[in-house]
């Protein structure tokens, strides 16, 4: 558990760090870059034991009547078990694909903002995940999210989730919710 929490907390570090060592030439085309962070546990469905450690990378697209539109990436480290027939069946894998956000966000007060999220997320998996599913599925978050403006460029929030993860068929579609806190910086170029 240790060395997966060290490898995990590495690639955020990496995320990080690569957001802002970018060249100035990247930077005119990406005016900013938000990273969110968030462990969610499994909820709801009683014979699927599946967390998700997920990192989303963000870029604000367009913007219009108070709702920002962002497109971005996923990656996704699902981790534990479904034991549907009464059978135990591992289901670990990883997982990355395109995403898209939208978020409705209020001030609340000085440089606090109070947001609402939705995210959409098509994932290929290093193999069928969950067990008996396919290597490929969606994963659909929603929740609020607290955000501070602390500088003109930066922002730091913390957000709730609600998180849906199936491959949409009605046939084999070993679906699973989870919910947890996302931890998201945001830096403006």
């Amino acid at each position: 558990m240790k060395r997966r929490l060290s490898v995990f907390v590495s690639v955020i570090f990496l995320l990080v760090a690569a957001v802002f060592s970018l060249q100035q030439s990247c930077c005119a085309m990406a005016k900013n870059a938000e990273v969110q962070v968030e462990y969610l546990r499994h909820r709801i469905y009683a014979r699927r034991f599946i967390d998700n450690y997920n990192i989303h990378v963000f870029q604000k697209a367009h913007e219009h009547a108070g709702l920002t539109f962002h497109r971005g990436i996923t990656f996704t480290r699902p981790q534990g078990y479904t034991t549907e027939d009464n059978i135990r069946r591992e289901s670990d894998a990883v997982g990355f694909g395109p995403a898209g956000m939208i978020r409705w966000e209020r001030p609340i007060s000085g440089k606090l903002y109070g947001d609402l999220e939705f995210s959409g997320s098509f994932l290929i998996y290093s193999k069928a995940f969950p067990a008996q599913g396919r290597p490929w599925g969606f994963m659909w978050r929603l929740g609020p999210r607290l955000t501070w403006k602390y500088t003109k460029n930066n922002s730091f929030s913390l957000g709730y989730m609600f998180s849906h993860s199936s491959n949409g068929m009605k046939t084999k579609n070993p679906g699973h919710h989870s919910f947890g806190f996302s931890i998201g910086f945001n830096h403006n170029f």
